[in-house]
């Protein structure tokens, strides 16, 4: 492989990267929040999305996946709990290990803002041409093709 290919790849995995977390994750994101009475923030939206997934997960887990620093992650938790979105349990196999789990309220407003987080992206969507979005899909799906290789 040559060396020219591999920087150009860098450099514009590096420069898409923040682009797609502004654009879709800060804008539309946000535009949802403001429809909801808790006052929570993106990373905690990144938590609680990341639990509806996956359920019941450890705090490092968590900030491992999203890459969010453990001191950080305790913060984050301790606002969502005291929202009562989620829940801390002891672990059935250990019971030195907490884990945490989205709430019956939680799964409530999870539920809420995923409709209006993807009609706010259909929303913004909608600015572009046909041929556009057809480009786009395929590029996303190959995109995603390509990095589950890593």
């Amino acid at each position: 492989m040559k060396p020219e290919v591999l920087d150009s790849v860098v450099s514009d995995l590096l420069s898409i990267t923040p682009l797609i977390r502004r654009n879709i994750q800060r804008k539309l994101v946000r535009t949802a929040f403001a429809g909801i009475e808790e006052h929570i923030t993106l990373p905690h939206l990144e938590i609680m999305l990341t639990l509806k997934e996956e359920a019941t997960r450890h705090i490092a887990e968590i900030g491992e996946r999203l890459q969010i620093p453990k001191p950080q992650m305790t913060h984050l938790i301790d606002r969502l709990q005291s929202l009562e979105l989620v829940s801390r349990q002891t672990d059935a196999g250990d019971r030195r290990i907490i884990n945490i789990a989205l709430t019956g309220k939680g799964r409530r407003i999870i539920e809420e803002l995923d409709g209006v987080i993807k009609s706010s992206i259909k929303e913004k969507l909608a600015g572009l041409t046909e041929a556009e979005l057809k480009e786009m899909s395929v590029s996303l799906r190959r995109l995603g093709e390509i990095l589950s290789k890593l």
